[in-house]
């Protein structure tokens, strides 16, 4: 939650039920998984997961659609592309 936080520079606050919502589907698809190795000086009472390679390519495929949606808003932004009705 902290970090969904940071990273979005405290513009998007995740809850715990979405959180752990989000974690269980993830896990259920094979996305994430929890990890075996504890990061280096992290408490060892917490849970961490890792992106499967399935979650890899999943996230390489979100990627290359969401750069091809930037591609076209920054098309039409600069008027080099009609923008759709």
């Amino acid at each position: 939650m902290l970090e969904a936080a940071r990273q979005s520079g405290g513009k998007y606050k995740l809850g715990p039920g979405t959180l752990y919502d989000n974690l269980k589907k993830l896990l259920a698809n094979g996305i994430v998984e929890e990890s075996r190795r504890l990061p280096a000086g992290e408490d060892p009472r917490r849970k961490y997961y890792r992106l499967t390679g399935l979650g890899r390519r999943v996230l390489a495929e979100d990627i290359s659609r969401l750069e091809g949606v930037l591609r076209e808003a920054k098309a039409v932004l600069h008027g080099t592309k009609a923008k759709m009705a």
